[in-house]
């Protein structure tokens, strides 16, 4: 079991998100932000300036001409998808490390976490596109938690695995069962010690157990189907993919049928393929 104190001591230990995420979340979530505010947080970040335009004169915009600045990317390619791509930068490196606890090799959870964003985001998009950026973010963050619970789960690995095929029960029931935490409270634990806005941290606290939320429930349900159409996809699937509960009622409630998952499938593929260059993902 792991006490509370233990579970906040390593949490701390997690590396902040860089300041430039941190102010572009929150910037987001903000109504009265315009682009022109956005450019100007990512401006002064030469790195992040040069990988922005990078992705703007890609194959995977075709832009007609060559795009020489922020402000003609904003144009272009949106506030959303430009915001999703420094978050995606700046994540990358947390994600990159072997998580055996969970069998996924060096590389594999960064692929999931942005499989997951984009699953999230074309949920979204099919639902109620104002939750098209938060619901990529969420889909980013979701697995944050399986960073601290790593070394825990590779310990009770093999009591953890025949708990879950004995009982016949969720691998998350399982980590909470013999653990006393899961990866998705971890995580929010994580998204609250960064202090991401509330509506991240429910997603992330509740993407295996949607109809648990209390609040902001179309984002944590557009990150839970996200889940299960990127675990579905095969992509950066661990040893807890097999044992992932799907809900048909979170999908009815959404006004969706099986038609629109299997379409998004295929808009999915096409965009994790063109992204895996991107965003350097194993």
């Amino acid at each position: 079991m792991i006490s509370v104190e233990e579970l906040k001591r390593i949490v701390q230990e997690i590396p902040p998100l860089p300041d430039i995420a941190l102010r572009l979340i929150k910037m987001c979530q903000d109504a009265s932000v315009a682009p022109r505010d956005i450019v100007e947080v990512i401006k002064h970040d030469p790195s992040i300036t040069v990988k922005v335009l990078r992705l703007c004169n890609s194959t995977f915009y075709g832009l007609p001409r060559r795009i020489t600045s922020l402000q003609e990317a904003m144009v272009y390619v949106g506030t959303d998808a430009l915001v999703n791509f420094v978050l995606a930068g700046c994540l990358s490196t947390i994600y990159q490390k072997e998580n055996r606890g969970y069998g996924l090799e060096e590389g594999q959870l960064w692929r999931h976490a942005v499989g997951c964003a984009i699953c999230s985001q074309q949920v979204a998009l099919k639902v109620d596109e104002s939750l098209a950026g938060a619901a990529f973010t969420a889909g980013l963050l979701h697995d944050i938690g399986k960073i601290v619970m790593s070394s825990f789960v590779a310990d009770e690995f093999l009591m953890l695995l025949d708990l879950v095929e004995r009982e016949g029960i969720s691998f998350l029931e399982g980590e909470s069962r013999l653990l006393g935490y899961t990866h998705a409270e971890a995580g929010a634990e994580i998204a609250e010690n960064w202090s991401l806005p509330e509506e991240l941290v429910e997603a992330i606290r509740y993407h295996h157990e949607p109809q648990k939320a209390e609040s902001f429930k179309k984002t944590v349900y557009c990150a839970y189907l996200g889940n299960i159409l990127c675990v579905s996809l095969g992509i950066g699937v661990g040893h807890d993919g097999l044992a992932t509960r799907f809900d048909p009622a979170i999908t009815e409630s959404l006004g969706l049928d099986p038609d629109n998952l299997l379409e998004m499938a295929v808009a999915i593929h096409d965009q994790f393929k063109k992204a895996e260059g991107l965003l350097a993902i194993p």
